[in-house]
């Protein structure tokens, strides 16, 4: 690892704390201190022919399909943690790759200001959070952070520092690319700085709730609960003990929350109601002999969605369900995998594995899309040598 040294120093190469990463050897743990060093460090990658995975907290790393090299170094932009800067008149943040985003959430409230990064993940940091693009309980169509990044500081296998977007809120310059390296899990680049927009905390907030005996009148009354007039921040379904909950968030001004309150009627439920949601969602361990799954379609079809997991995996299988965005989130078995993919498949959904039962191999994004072909060429511009995340992302490219 001696290239690395001699750009982060000896003692930011590290030993890694497990010998191998999906069936590859670790070689080490790359820590570098600057931007320019992360740049540095995928040319000397590239150079010497290392695949390197970058990594924030670690919260996400076992999304992905297993790398389909031998032997590769971590790249960890932890030491990438100055303090935010933040500009909350011009509504704009900006943060380096290894922030917290925890942290950069209580920066921001000091300056009565929010991020829409999702905040779900322990460890998680701004870099990481974005190249995963993780779903939260308030994601829908119009409210993700993809939407409200502004520009992005990301370092190529060529070694070359770029810069993607602007640092204002009506800049567009380089729009498709912010976007193209959100969710692409450093396939293309490593974000090394990200500007984001910053909204107004609202001036009030609240959660309600109902429970339901059975699942199809708790969707019932979450698609009432979505087509009436209201300031809706999220609306989530989850399993109690007995039936299902319906569980849903207002913000805005207190006049405002308290009248849409009114509108449709609720049991009072806490922030950690909410937050419970939240935890679930990100919840990472592996249920023995099943496979834990993210099935996306449109929120139209959300119904069909429940239905098809009830019947292929139990009724017990679903954990939460957000039905503003069609995401269902459920713990399947082994056996129902393939029925599960074919369903998929047919019906034009989405499927994202995060964890497999030992022994199976899938491509953890499910069924090829019909824009492969455009991301293997994408790859291939950015990453012709297939120096970052080799064989990771969709159709493991």
């Amino acid at each position: 690892m001696q290239p690395f040294a001699a750009i982060v120093g000896t003692e930011y190469v590290q030993p890694p704390s497990a010998p191998t990463f999906g069936g590859a050897k670790l070689e080490a743990v790359v820590r570098p201190g600057s931007p320019e060093e992360v740049a540095a460090c995928l040319g000397a990658a590239r150079s010497e022919g290392i695949p390197v995975i970058a990594t924030g907290g670690g919260s996400k790393l076992h999304w992905g399909n297993p790398p389909d090299v031998s032997a590769l170094a971590l790249l960890d932009l932890g030491r990438l943690n100055a303090a935010p800067e933040l500009q909350p008149e011009e509504g704009i943040a900006t943060a380096e790759a290894g922030v917290r985003v925890d942290a950069l959430a209580r920066a921001a409230a000091e300056r009565g200001s929010c991020t829409s990064l999702a905040d779900i993940f322990p460890q998680a940091t701004v870099g990481g959070t974005i190249a995963a693009d993780p779903p939260s309980p308030t994601h829908s169509v119009e409210r993700r952070a993809r939407n409200d990044l502004l520009g992005l500081e990301v370092a190529l296998p060529t070694g070359e520092l770029t810069r993607a977007g602007g640092k204002v809120v009506k800049n567009v310059t380089g729009f498709d690319l912010v976007r193209l390296y959100c969710g692409s899990l450093g396939t293309l680049g490593v974000i090394t700085s990200a500007t984001l927009r910053l909204r107004s905390l609202p001036g009030a907030r609240r959660v309600l709730r109902r429970d339901f005996d059975e699942l199809g009148a708790a969707l019932s009354a979450a698609t009432e609960l979505m087509q009436t007039p209201l300031e809706l921040a999220g609306v989530a379904l989850e399993p109690g003990s007995e039936g299902w909950g319906l569980v849903w968030l207002l913000e805005g001004g207190e006049t405002s929350v308290a009248e849409f309150a009114g509108r449709f009627a609720g049991d009072p439920a806490s922030d950690e109601d909410w937050r419970a949601v939240g935890r679930e969602i990100g919840e990472s361990e592996r249920v023995n002999g099943h496979a834990r799954v993210r099935l996306g379609a449109r929120p139209s079809d959300t119904r069909s969605l429940c239905q098809q997991l009830q019947r292929l995996a139990g009724d017990r299988s679903l954990r939460v369900v957000l039905p503003r965005a069609g995401l269902a989130f459920a713990d399947v078995p082994a056996e129902a995998l393939p029925e599960l993919w074919r369903e998929t498949e047919s019906r034009g959904w989405s499927l994202f594995l995060e964890h497999l039962p030992v022994g199976l191999e899938y491509d953890v994004f499910g069924p090829e899309p019909a824009g492969l072909p455009v991301m293997r060429a994408l790859k291939h511009r950015f990453d012709p040598d297939r120096v970052l995340a080799p064989g990771r992302y969709v159709g493991r490219i």
